[in-house]
């Protein structure tokens, strides 16, 4: 009966290594449609026990920092704040890690006119 116990017990904690956010460090590939096309997206992240930080990096914007960067199990939360036409801006993002994919959702405050406040996409692994 122990055995048992012991064995379920080591398969758990090793899934539930596997599905850590902790594994997400480095960088990602993404994209998303904009008015004026693909918008692609690259972002570095780094971990330091809970705390996420890092850039998003694209075309368009240049390098953004990441800020106020979390993790909570295999889910990352963080901020990215820049000028936008209408003036300050900020998206709050959160991800889910599954492997060597990431999906994404974006809630813009202040968004462009005509452009959605929030959108989900997939960022793929490029290397840890």
């Amino acid at each position: 009966m122990y055995l048992r116990h012991f064995i379920c017990a080591a398969i758990l904690a090793l899934t539930s290594l596997s599905i850590s956010a902790q594994d997400a460090a480095g960088k990602w590939n993404a994209a998303i449609e904009s008015p004026q096309g693909s918008l692609l997206m690259v972002f570095e992240f780094a971990i330091d026990g809970n705390n996420l930080t890092g850039s998003m990096s694209n075309d368009f914007m240049g390098t953004t920092p990441i800020t106020d960067g979390t993790i909570n199990g295999n889910e990352l939360a963080f901020k990215l704040s820049f000028q936008g036409p209408n003036g300050a801006m900020t998206a709050n993002y959160k991800a889910t890690v599954n492997g060597d994919e990431m999906t994404m959702t974006r809630t813009m405050e202040n968004p462009p006119e005509g452009s959605p406040p929030e959108r989900t996409f997939v960022a793929k692994r490029v290397e840890k």
